[in-house]
C-alpha cells in the first residue's frame, strides 16, 4: 500500500490530517495479519515460508530458554502462544483451568507465587508474559494486581540479573484516570495500577509495559462482558480516531472525553510486540502510545553480517521482482516478497546517517496491497471512472528527502477541476529516541502548501510520529509509518 496522502485529493488531505501514518489496510486483512500470517512465495510456490523466520535460521532471535504465558488461552494470550508456535519458540502456556493442554494455575491462589517460581525453575524461562487480566467483575482488584503480587513474592529474594524479563499490559495514565472516576471501574484500575508498580519494583530494568491508551480490538464477536469489539469495527474504528484533528481534540479534552477519542489498537498488533519484546527483538521498556505499540511489533529479524553469496543473489532477485514484474503476482506476495528483502538487507545500513537516504523517492503503486493504491493506479493509467477523472486528474507524486535527512516533501501534482494544483506536503525527520539500528525516524507534520500558498492548520496538529526505513541502498528503499506495514520506494 502507499501512504494516504497520495491515493486522491480527499484522502490526500486526510493525510494532511493524520500525518504520514500509512494505515490503509487491506479491507480482509488488519495489519496485525499482515504482519503475522505466512504467506506463499511467488519464487517458491511449493513451500510455505513463515514471515518471521523459525528459531533455527540465523535471523531468528536467540532465545535462551522457554517464554511462559500467563493467562495463554484468553483474548491476547492465545495470539501470543500462536506466534511463538509459528516461530518455534519454545513456551509454556498457563490458564486458570489446565484446558488447551495449558497448565493450571490461578494467579489469586496463595500458593500462586511457589507455582510460579516452580514453574520458571523447572523450565528455564526467559521471559515471563502475562496477559491475565478482568473488567467489570466482582474480583477486578484481585485479578489485575495478581500478577504483580505473585511475581513480587516469587522473585524477592532473586537478583535482578538472574531474574526473567516481565511483560505486562498496564494501562494509560488517562485511562487510569477515567476508571478512577468511575466506582465500576475503580478496582480494575487499583489493580493494574498496583500489578505496574511491583513488577516495575521487583524486575527493575527487566520490566516491560505495554499501555494501550484505549481498547484493544478484534476477533469476530461483539461482546459487552468483557468487552470485546470485533476486527472490522474495530479498525474502521481506529482509522477515524487516529486522524489528527481527532487526536488533537482528544488531547485537548478532559480525560473522560478524551480517552474515549483516542485510537484503539489491534490484538495481533499487541501480541506481536509482546512477542517481541518477549524474544529480544524490541527493547522499549514501556509503550505509551497506540504508535509504540504498532512500530514494536513491526520489528523483524535480520539475517546479519555473514550473508552467504546465494543471498546476495536473492536480494537482487527480489528488487527485480518488486520493481519491474509486481504485477505479476498477487498483493500478498508483494507483501511478503517486501517483507523477505528487509531481513535481507545490506548490513551496514543506518539511514538516520546515511546520505543515500536523501533525493527524490517514487512510490511503487504496483508493489502496494491496498485498495486505495489500485484506485489511484487506475486513475494514473487512464482507467479509473470517468467522473472521478473530471474531477480529479492526477500528473504524479513523488516524495523528496534532503538538507541531512531532516526534512521529507511530499509533491502530488493534480489538476481538479481542470485548474493545475501543485500540493507540497513537508514534514521534518530526526532521530528517533532508543535507536540502536538507525533505522528509527521521528516525523513532525509542519505544513501544506497548494500552488505556493501556506495553508493555515492549528498547531496541534503538529504531532510526531515514527518513520522507519527498514531497507535502503543506491536505487531501493523499504519504509514503514505509524501503520507498520512496508511501502516500497524507487530511486527517482
Amino acid at each position: 500500500m502507499m501512504p494516504l496522502y497520495s491515493m486522491n485529493l480527499p484522502i490526500l488531505l486526510v493525510w494532511f490530517l493524520d500525518g504520514f501514518g500509512w494505515a490503509w489496510v487491506p479491507p480482509h486483512r488488519s495489519v496485525g495479519e499482515c504482519l503475522l500470517t505466512p504467506k506463499l512465495s511467488p519464487c517458491n510456490a511449493r513451500s510455505r515460508r513463515p514471515l518471521f523466520l523459525s528459531a533455527n535460521d540465523t535471523s531468528a532471535p536467540q532465545v535462551q530458554g522457554k517464554v511462559l504465558v500467563l493467562g495463554g488461552t484468553g483474548f491476547v494470550g492465545r495470539r501470543v502462544v500462536d506466534l511463538l508456535e509459528q516461530r518455534e519458540i519454545p513456551f509454556v502456556a498457563t490458564s486458570t483451568t489446565d484446558r488447551s493442554g495449558a497448565v493450571s494455575l490461578d494467579m489469586t491462589r496463595d500458593d500462586a507465587s511457589q507455582t510460579l517460581l516452580d514453574l520458571c525453575e523447572r523450565n528455564g524461562v526467559s521471559a515471563i508474559v502475562s496477559t491475565v487480566g478482568s473488567i467489570f467483575t466482582d474480583r477486578d482488584y484481585e485479578t489485575n494486581s495478581a500478577t504483580g503480587r505473585v511475581a513480587a513474592a516469587a522473585f524477592a529474594s532473586k537478583d535482578e540479573n538472574s531474574m526473567p524479563k516481565c511483560v505486562f499490559i498496564g494501562n494509560s495514565r488517562r485511562v487510569r484516570n477515567v476508571c478512577n472516576a468511575i466506582p465500576s471501574l475503580n478496582d480494575y484500575a487499583r489493580g493494574k495500577e498496583e500489578s505496574e508498580r511491583l513488577i516495575e519494583d521487583t524486575f527493575g530494568r527487566k520490566a516491560f509495559l505495554i499501555r494501550p491508551t484505549s481498547f484493544i480490538h478484534g476477533g469476530d464477536e461483539f461482546k459487552l462482558n468483557p468487552p470485546r469489539v470485533p476486527k472490522g469495527i474495530g479498525e474502521i474504528i481506529e482509522a477515524l480516531l487516529g486522524l489528527y484533528p481527532v487526536q488533537a481534540l482528544a488531547e485537548a479534552l478532559p480525560d473522560v472525553l478524551g480517552v474515549a477519542l483516542e485510537a484503539p489498537v489491534n490484538v495481533d498488533a499487541v501480541a506481536l510486540a509482546i512477542v517481541n519484546v518477549a524474544t529480544g527483538l524490541c527493547h522499549n521498556t514501556v509503550m505509551e502510545t497506540r504508535e509504540d505499540i504498532i512500530m514494536a511489533a513491526s520489528q523483524r529479524p535480520a539475517i546479519g553480517a555473514s550473508m552467504p553469496s546465494h543471498m546476495d543473489k536473492r536480494r537482487d532477485e527480489l528488487k527485480q521482482i518488486l520493481s519491474r514484474h509486481a504485477k505479476e503476482h498477487t498483493p500478498e506476495e508483494n507483501f511478503e516478497m517486501l517483507e523477505e528483502l528487509e531481513r535481507l538487507k545490506p548490513i551496514p545500513m543506518r539511514p538516520t546517517d546515511d546520505p543515500l537516504l536523501n533525493g527524490r523517492w517514487d512510490f511503487c503503486f504496483d508493489v502496494e496491497p491496498d485498495v486505495g493504491t489500485g484506485f489511484i493506479k487506475d486513475l494514473f493509467e487512464g482507467n479509473g471512472p470517468a467522473w472521478a477523472r473530471r474531477i480529479v486528474d492526477f500528473r504524479g507524486v513523488h516524495m523528496e528527502i534532503g538538507d541531512g535527512q531532516t526534512r521529507i516533501q511530499l509533491v502530488v501534482s493534480v489538476a481538479a477541476f481542470g485548474r493545475d494544483l501543485r500540493l507540497i506536503l513537508h514534514t521534518s525527520l530526526s532521530p528517533a529516541p532508543r535507536n540502536p539500528n538507525g533505522t528509527m525516524f521521528m516525523e513532525k507534520f509542519e505544513g501544506i502548501d497548494v500552488n505556493g500558498f501556506r495553508l493555515p492548520y492549528p498547531n496541534a496538529w503538529k504531532k510526531s510520529r515514527y518513520l522507519e526505513f527498514s531497507y535502503l541502498d543506491d536505487g531501493f528503499a523499504i519504509a514503514r509509518g505509524a501503520g507498520g506495514e512496508p511501502h516500497f520506494l524507487l530511486r527517482g
